[in-house]
């Protein structure tokens, strides 16, 4: 399996959302390999790969941060092995 990831996070836009976001993978050293965003009539969303191959946390640890980070932005936050991201969403 990857040590690729997939970041999903969706919410109501205000500023610092990809700064919070980007933080934590950056104090557990997961590299961004790609990110996109956009925001549409207020809502923001954002898809997020990183590599965790170096990172000091395990998948179930990152799912943890994300999530208080999410609390704390009042937005919503999945991460997932990038295979079953594509298994799960192949047509």
């Amino acid at each position: 399996m990857s040590d690729v990831v997939v970041i999903t996070v969706t919410g109501s836009d205000h500023p610092g959302i990809v700064a919070g976001f980007t933080v934590v993978l950056a104090e557990v050293d997961a590299n961004i390999l790609d990110i996109a965003q956009t925001v549409e009539r207020g809502i923001f969303t954002m898809l997020l790969f990183a590599d965790l191959g170096e990172a000091d946390v395990s998948l179930e640890e990152l799912q943890d941060a994300l999530r208080e980070e999410a609390e704390r932005q009042g937005v919503r936050a999945t991460a997932q092995h990038e295979d079953l991201f594509r298994e799960m969403h192949r047509v």
